[in-house]
């Protein structure tokens, strides 16, 4: 239920901040108001955020935007002085600002954050356990095939995911530098094969792809992720459960030598993590 209230919450609180942001100008050309200067300064940052993201793009973020949340904060405040000030007109433009920075609260530290992640099937010396993928062309592959090469496994949500996007195309950059260790970069979605193969297009470097049908692997691994996907997306071919981003690196016999289990979908590794674990693996 949880994870159901997040992919709506994520969907209409970002159309929220850029609808918000957009009424809150069209006031201010209409006339200078300290309230709704305020909403506009409350509801940006989030509407920018996501803005940044899509556009611009990055592989992470801090935990908790402390400056987005410290500038949404003191739009809130502004609302509220300006309330004050005009003899408590404006009473829907606190209302939008009130309800802004509450959103911004929402998303840094309930929406972000996973719900007790299960660690236990991926700690460190443990044997990665065998599951069952499919490759792009729908082959049936298992991990097990994997044992004679270090690995380097993502799982990563799908293309409709920015930070996974953009983690992907820093390991593309970094792959020279991997490749010189012997690894195998296995890159793990339960997304269709389609939008795999629509991704794999993007990247000269021999990546392997692989699918995770109805999220099996990630059930059996503990990072299943139920409506995990923000709502509407669907219409573009996604499946509502997908997968909390994970990353796995075994050596040639399938033992985990590191895992990186997020508890925030906004914090992951730098690629020079990977390279230094690999750097100490026989």
């Amino acid at each position: 239920m949880s994870n159901l209230l997040k992919s709506l919450f994520i969907s209409l609180a970002s159309v929220f901040a850029f609808v918000v942001s957009i009424l809150a100008i069209q006031q201010l050309f209409l006339g200078f108001n300290l309230t709704w200067l305020g909403t506009l300064v409350a509801a940006a940052p989030f509407a920018l955020l996501l803005s940044w993201l899509f556009l611009i793009g990055t592989a992470r973020t801090s935990a908790n935007l402390m400056m987005m949340l410290e500038v949404s904060i003191i739009g809130l405040i502004v609302s509220v002085v300006g309330f004050i000030l005009h003899d408590l007109n404006d009473y829907w433009a606190l209302v939008l600002s009130i309800t802004a920075t509450l959103s911004a609260l929402a998303y840094i530290f309930w929406y972000s954050k996973f719900n007790q992640r299960d660690c236990s099937k991926l700690a460190v010396g443990k044997q990665l356990p065998n599951v069952e993928l499919a490759d792009i062309n729908g082959q049936p592959i298992n991990t097990d095939s994997f044992k004679g090469k270090k690995t380097l496994m993502i799982f990563y949500r799908g293309n409709w995911c920015p930070l996974c996007m953009v983690q992907i195309k820093e390991l593309a950059s970094s792959y020279q530098k991997l490749a010189e260790s012997g690894v195998r970069i296995a890159l793990v979605s339960p997304q269709s094969p389609k939008h795999t193969q629509s991704l794999a297009k993007k990247f000269e470097v021999p990546f392997e792809y692989y699918i995770d049908r109805n999220n099996q692997a990630a059930k059996k691994l503990g990072i299943f992720a139920k409506n995990g996907l923000p709502f509407g997306l669907q219409i573009f071919g996604y499946e509502s459960d997908t997968v909390m981003p994970t990353v796995v690196i075994t050596d040639s016999n399938n033992q985990i030598h590191f895992a990186d289990l997020t508890d925030n979908y906004r914090v992951r590794p730098e690629p020079e993590t990977f390279t230094e674990v690999l750097a100490q693996i026989s």
